[in-house]
């Protein structure tokens, strides 16, 4: 079903909505799509990769670079939803300290693996999802601060890029600097929760406050963006006092997840208020840090975001709608084997437990097809049989990418060079 969807502002109709409709004499999804990289245009939405790489150079050494989510602690909360559920009890708890994670990476430059992205996930005191937003210091069994200056200067030696996986929506009732003041409050004390994904995994109220036990770790509501900003540069002035630099960030969720509003009287919040002070996170971040990258980006974060990662379809027919209208304005990851990153022309993301020469061979592939067009629009999609089985892509150099889903083949044209 597709239609408008009137919400109110904080309890009501606030401002003047409109709808616009526009009509095609004949066209398909990628007529429509196009006209909507029209829109996107002309309202500011769209925001090339080229105009990204002017303002911060860095941007540039994301092309063709394969990126890896490197973890280091796990560690979920005793008694939460996901400490129940372990199948095994090990798997609540693993460790991967700074400097192995260090040797890991000097094995795959030994391998020539010349560039490469590293997103640190679980570095801080806790581990990964552990006591947001108060992060630091980095966990003490994987090295603490000097292990993770190490690391990071490692990656400098390698030539690898260096950012942190990060995270400053989820609000857990542990951290040191919990305070239900500064929690998302909804409308009332006794309606359903409407806070996302609660809505998904389940969620419960105390008072007009939402909470949900889904994650490592464990109870946890959400916090007010207007305080967002605060804790992600308290952080990292803490990790640059400590010399410890990264080159860019990916900041969870933000994409990923509707906007919040907040019914607290002492600083009511709304959609759009909370969309403001994300980007604003966004902003600090690209200007002290580097690159920018989110958790499956939406319209609203391209002109702010330089990376994403992408929401794999689950079901029905795949149609590249995001790629048709913004391929040439941010990135998206995949995994080497999926052949969506070779129809989408995406980058590379790698498995961090190990690295197969055939994993090696699929991510030189897929990079060097980045290389070529990473920078140019992707101008048509068609399906080339009646079953949906086999499929194509266009840029704008020409260059065509052709799956066929029953042979697991992928043919791109021209083809690419060694």
């Amino acid at each position: 079903m597709i239609g408008p969807r009137w919400r109110p502002t904080l309890g009501r109709l606030g401002y003047v909505r409109t709808a616009r409709m526009c009509f095609f004499p004949k066209g398909n999804y990628v007529n429509m799509a196009k006209r909507y990289r029209w829109y996107a245009m002309e309202r500011g939405l769209f925001v090339s990769l080229e105009e990204k790489i002017a303002r911060k150079p860095i941007v540039k050494e994301l092309i063709a670079t394969p990126l890896m989510r490197a973890g280091i602690l796990t560690n979920i909360k005793p008694g939460s939803y996901r400490y129940k559920q372990a199948k095994d009890p090990k798997d609540n708890y693993r460790l991967t300290t700074f400097d192995q994670r260090a040797q890991f990476l000097r094995g795959l430059k030994s391998r020539r693996l010349d560039r490469l992205t590293v997103v640190l996930t679980g570095w801080p005191r806790l581990g990964y999802d552990r006591e947001h937003p108060d992060a630091l210091p980095p966990a003490p069994e994987a090295g603490g601060w000097e292990g993770m200056k190490r690391l990071a200067e490692t990656c400098a030696e390698l030539g690898y890029l260096f950012s942190l996986h990060d995270q400053y929506r989820d609000y857990y009732i542990d951290a040191p600097s919990y305070d239900p003041q500064f929690a998302i409050h909804e409308e009332d004390a006794v309606s359903t929760p409407q806070a996302f994904p609660g809505t998904r995994f389940g969620h419960w109220k105390e008072g007009d406050i939402p909470f949900m036990d889904h994650w490592d770790g464990g109870k946890m509501t959400y916090l007010n963006g207007r305080f967002m900003l605060g804790h992600l540069v308290k952080n990292y002035q803490w990790l640059f006092d400590r010399g410890i630099r990264p080159r860019g960030n990916y900041l969870d969720v933000f994409g990923y997840v509707p906007p919040d509003e907040d019914f607290n009287p002492a600083h009511p919040t709304t959609r759009a208020d909370c969309l403001r002070e994300r980007a604003k996170c966004y902003n600090w971040s690209r200007q002290h840090l580097g690159f920018v990258g989110t958790e499956a980006a939406c319209d609203w974060t391209v002109p702010y975001a330089d990376i994403s990662s992408p929401l794999s379809p689950k079901g029905g027919i795949a149609a590249p709608l995001f790629n048709l209208v913004y391929h040439d304005a941010i990135m998206t990851t995949y995994s080497p084997g999926d052949l969506h990153g070779l129809l989408n022309a995406g980058v590379p993301q790698i498995g961090a437990r190990g690295v197969s020469e055939e994993d090696l061979a699929a991510i030189r592939r897929m990079a060097a097809l980045h290389r070529r067009v990473a920078l140019l629009e992707m101008t048509n999609h068609e399906f080339l049989d009646e079953n949906h089985r086999k499929e194509r892509t266009t840029f704008a150099d020409g260059t065509t990418v052709t799956v066929d889903w029953d042979a697991r083949t992928v043919a791109i044209a021209p083809e690419l060079g060694n």
